[in-house]
């Protein structure tokens, strides 16, 4: 059955989430207008456009000699169905029986000069289904998980979705426009396209404004000086800035897009190793970084005008950001490394990227807390905002700033505050799965506040950055599941999810999600990061510790991960064009490495010094194209400890490793602990979260061990039923005083134990009393 040419189109394609899904029934409605020319089993189908104007469809079915024509009301009514008696509303249809043989019905746009035999569009389709299997084998994973191993088909197909020479687009469906960012064309590079990414830079590099080299800045007063006014040759849209679309510098456009297309440009290289390319994009990098400056710079640090996927509603004032700094951190250093492979001066770089990091140690990290604030305000007192947004997280991990201990504690933010919202399904075993909410903040407003597919995925990047493999593959799982095998449209890659209070489940394949879970698979799970301008590979892998093996195939290379007792191997095969040695972290998890071997031969190791979680083994191969690195243990395997505790005031906290493990020293940046006794540890006397360090020795092999504290109160209070009850969580028997509007009252209670005290009702006011409890010189 075929009809329904309505002529309509939709604000968003027809996507989900923002067109209506009656779009796609069959209703007579959608039917008017439609004039049907039959010719056996071929249609040509003429139909009115908004501007009613004809257009048509044509189109043919295989094995069967001719279509007929029915009424679209009958679909209410089948017994009449096949009357063929047509009224306003006509459709077509084909009958059939039940054969072995396929059945193929091809739909085209337009009119068409060709009678399709049944060989010809057998022959079309397998030709479809050719370059179909050519695409979905473009990424081949096979992982012990039955879930993931379509993981690599799926996103060729999303990627390949995207690409619309000559640039990459904001969306496959909803949104497929030209865009210069956000995160799309990342994919490119990630997954072996460098050919799309070339093509994707170079013509938005034609779209650079080159004049003037200086404007005035001129605020829209319509919007009440909320944003730049969209006005060329003014200084947002002046030299360096990219436009909107590809080979045109003419058009403005409300978002600063040049941070993400330049961080994508920069990875670029590192991809390809392209010098000549580099060389011709030299002069519109430094357009850009001057660019930045001139409009941003703030001090040493940077404004952020609506900068990433996220800041539609994002507004600092002026402010000091930390996601934007961090983005111009990492792009003053790439640049400076650029500069001097191609004999340019890298000074001007290097001195910006290190007042950048001093002045983002200085001004937005909180030492006693151990994140980043969002940002610093410009005026007044200048605040410190100190509850960020994830981005403001993962972007500090993606450039890199940070040593190993800072970045744990920056990440540890996220498993502190940031809202965990459990991902179950009716009838599935509760797999633990959960997805993030990109901040805390209230009121809810649009970018700010919502369950972003690509923000949880690179949160998870930013896991696997820090060597933080089992939080990583919990939440990237946990999210690829939620949109792949949850939602409405099977393989998906949303923009939000069905989780998103506000909105919903949102988007089919949005470009953003796709290009960094294009990085999740292959920096993150795999955790290959090449730098092609030193003929170098890192290699990080980010396996689950209940894996034993794992393969990923790419245009660029193939990967091969497997474990047996006390054994493991990787064989890297690299198809680049030059050969690369391979700098390798690979997580141990015995206390002895007996021997590490490339090819047949012993290499140098040695145990990372500021290993976290676990040893993890350093060691370089020589150059070459095909590797096979095999790494021998002994001695026992590595218990994993508890990471995790909550502490009651005034008891003190014990930890109690593995005999095995001997404890070496203590780092404790957020000056948590006031005395320590071997394993026993006296800590702060308030109410907050924190983490330090323990270095641990077993065998002669060192690592630190993260000890991520909640401390509390060890009362809890409530108002049941006209009386107070308070619950003692502690071990220890409390002697306390409780004060409520001048009333003193002692009480006692023994551990674990729950007591209620009556409170005089003509001792409290109307509305909020304030309650105090004195206990072990605690307040």
């Amino acid at each position: 059955v075929y009809g329904g040419a309505s002529g309509t189109t939709f604000s968003r394609n027809g996507d989900i989430g923002a067109d209506p899904e009656s779009g796609f029934y069959l209703l007579p409605e959608y039917c008017l207008n439609n004039q049907f020319q039959i010719n056996k089993n071929q249609f040509q189908l003429n139909y009115l456009n908004k501007k009613k104007e004809t257009q048509t469809v044509s189109g043919s079915f295989s094995n069967v000699n001719s279509l007929q024509l029915t009424d679209a009301k009958t679909l209410e009514k089948l017994s009449e169905f096949t009357q063929n008696k047509t009224d306003k509303s006509p459709i077509i249809y084909a009958s059939y029986s039940a054969q072995k043989n396929p059945v193929y019905i091809q739909i085209a746009k337009g009119k068409s000069d060709q009678n399709f035999s049944d060989e010809a569009l057998k022959n079309l389709f397998n030709e479809a289904e050719k370059s179909r299997l050519t695409l979905t084998n473009r990424i081949q994973l096979k992982t012990p998980d039955a879930d993931l191993n379509n993981f690599g088909a799926n996103l060729a197909v999303a990627a390949d979705g995207i690409w619309e020479s000559p640039t990459f687009l904001h969306g496959a469906v909803a949104w497929r426009m030209r865009l210069n960012a956000w995160r799309g064309a990342y994919t490119a590079d990630a997954l072996s396209w460098h050919d799309r990414a070339k093509e994707h830079f170079e013509s938005y590099a034609n779209s650079q404004v080159l004049k003037p080299d200086f404007a005035p800045v001129e605020m829209d007063t319509l919007l009440h000086l909320a944003r730049h006014a969209e006005k060329m040759e003014t200084s947002v849209f002046s030299s360096g800035y990219i436009s909107r679309n590809p080979n045109d510098n003419t058009k403005t456009h409300h978002y600063d897009m040049n941070l993400v297309f330049f961080d994508q440009m920069f990875s670029h290289f590192n991809h390809t190793g392209d010098k000549e390319f580099l060389k011709k994009m030299w002069p519109t990098m430094v357009r850009h970084m001057d660019w930045e400056k001139r409009n941003f710079k703030r001090g040493d640090l940077y404004d952020a005008y609506a900068a990433i996927w996220a800041s539609d509603a994002l507004q600092y004032s002026g402010g000091k950001v930390t996601h934007t700094s961090a983005y111009n951190y990492r792009a003053n250093r790439e640049m400076a490394k650029l500069a001097k492979i191609i004999g340019e001066n890298p000074q001007p770089y290097e001195q910006e990227a290190d007042a950048i990091l001093k002045a983002m140690k200085n001004q937005l990290w909180i030492q006693d807390k151990g994140y980043f604030a969002e940002y610093k305000d410009a005026l007044g007192n200048q605040i410190v905002h100190d509850k960020p947004g994830i981005w403001s997280i993962y972007h500090v991990s993606d450039a890199f700033i940070l040593d190993e201990f800072e970045d744990y504690q920056n990440l540890q933010y996220i498993n502190n505050y940031t809202p965990k919202i459990p991902v179950t399904v009716k009838g599935e075993k509760d797999k633990k799965y959960y997805t993030l909410s990109t901040t805390n903040w209230q009121p809810y407003d649009w970018s700010i506040n919502n369950v972003a597919l690509g923000e949880n995925l690179q949160t998870a990047l930013a896991y696997w950055q820090a060597g933080r493999n089992d939080d990583a593959f919990r939440l990237w799982k946990g999210n690829l599941v939620e949109s792949m095998y949850y939602g409405i449209s099977p393989g998906n890659f949303e923009q939000l999810s069905h989780y998103d209070a506000f909105r919903g489940e949102l988007y089919r394949d949005f470009a953003d999600p796709i290009g960094v879970a294009s990085r999740t698979l292959t920096e993150g799970l795999f955790g290959v990061n090449p730098n092609l301008l030193e003929n170098k590979i890192s290699i990080k892998p980010g396996f689950p510790k209940e894996w034993n093996s794992a393969e990923l195939k790419l245009p660029d290379w193939e990967y091969l991960f497997t474990r047996t007792s006390k054994k493991t191997e990787y064989l890297f095969k690299s198809n680049y064009q030059n050969p690369v040695a391979l700098e390798m972290q690979i997580p141990v998890n015995y206390s002895k490495i007996k021997s590490v071997k490339v090819n047949g031969k012993k290499v140098d190791w040695k145990i990372k010094p500021n290993s976290i979680l676990q040893p993890f083994v350093q060691f370089e191969t020589p150059k070459g194209k095909d590797f096979k690195i095999e790494i021998n243990y002994s001695g026992e395997e590595l218990k994993n400890e508890q990471t995790d505790f909550v502490n009651y005031i005034s008891e003190n906290l014990q930890l109690n490793f593995d005999s095995n493990k001997k404890i070496k020293e203590i780092l404790d940046p957020q000056e948590l602990i006031k005395t320590r006794n071997g394993n026993q540890f006296s800590l702060v006397q308030e109410e907050r979260k924190g983490t330090f360090f323990v270095q641990v020795e077993q065998n002669g092999t060192s690592w630190w061990q993260p000890v991520n504290v909640d401390i509390r109160f060890p009362l809890d209070v409530k108002w049941v039923n006209k009386q107070l009850q308070v619950q003692s969580k502690s071990s220890n028997p409390i002697d306390g005083k409780l004060n409520v509007n001048g009333l003193n009252q002692s009480f006692s209670i023994q551990k674990n134990q729950t007591i209620s005290i009556e409170i005089p009702a003509n001792v409290l006011s109307k509305g909020t009393n304030s309650i105090q409890l004195d206990y072990n010189g605690i307040k």
